[in-house]
């Protein structure tokens, strides 16, 4: 539990207590992210298998292929039937993960593809928290073959996270996204203030998604229990949060809790 203690008039705050600097948007936390996705057979043919996974940031830009079922990564064979990974890569030959040979049927390591990306570029640095998109592409030796639309979507953050998906056609099913975070819990803080009108604009930090209650009292020597809770909050994207809370009193005290 944080503490702010500030004496607070309808037009100024006149004491502010318990100061904090807010966490940086562009963190950097380790952990992983594990992809599992089961392939549909999904036209019965008995040729070849191919099978890419890739990744990219929320707006479609390459970082790195986690996931290569065919021949070479040069082979121009791969434009003719997973185009759409071929495109993305744009020349790129790294892979970061599983590298085999076509395969003849729908399982074993071909499906479900299952794999963890340690979220790492292709230089090998930890790529900053936000948004990123898992790209499934697979193809008998017969055409073009299909990819998840759109792809997966899912958030690298302080905390950890699962994501399912829906189906996707006769192609894709059971699509789950688990996001490890390897930092430790960040207790919510406040970092700053101001009055307006009737209210107190309060701002701070604290970890990602992480839901919050705030309470208040006129009395700071009052057990927590009774205390009001006033408002509740959870931690955004960017390890920040804003509240705006009721004065009811020209001095209220407030106090961050967890449930």
């Amino acid at each position: 539990m944080t503490l702010l203690s500030g004496i607070v008039d309808r037009f100024s705050v006149v004491a502010l207590c318990g100061w904090f600097c807010a966490a940086s948007a562009l963190a950097q936390t380790e952990g992983s992210a594990r992809l599992q996705v089961t392939l549909k057979d999904y036209n019965g043919a008995g040729a070849e298998h191919w099978t890419v996974v890739w990744v990219t940031t929320s707006s479609g830009s390459f970082i790195n292929t986690l996931w290569k079922q065919g021949p070479i990564m040069g082979s121009t064979h791969w434009n003719s039937h997973c185009g759409t990974w071929y495109s993305a890569k744009a020349g790129s030959t790294t892979v970061d993960g599983y590298s085999g040979a076509t395969a003849w049927t729908y399982s074993g390591t071909n499906s479900p593809v299952i794999l963890t990306w340690n979220c790492r570029n292709a230089a090998g640095q930890l790529v900053p928290d936000g948004d990123y998109k898992f790209w499934v592409q697979y193809a008998e030796d017969n055409g073009q073959g299909p990819y998840t639309t759109s792809g997966l979507l899912w958030t690298k953050g302080r905390s950890s996270a699962t994501y399912n998906y829906a189906n996707q056609g006769s192609n894709f099913a059971g699509m789950q996204v688990v996001w490890t975070s390897l930092a430790p819990a960040v207790a919510p803080a406040f970092s700053g203030s101001h009055a307006a009108g009737q209210a107190i604009h309060v701002n701070g930090t604290g970890t990602v998604h992480q839901t919050f209650y705030v309470a208040a009292s006129t009395n700071l020597d009052l057990p927590i229990e009774q205390w009001t809770l006033v408002s509740t909050n959870q931690i955004d994207i960017a390890g920040n949060f804003t509240n705006v809370l009721p004065v009811a009193s020209p001095q209220m005290y407030y106090r961050l809790i967890l449930p």
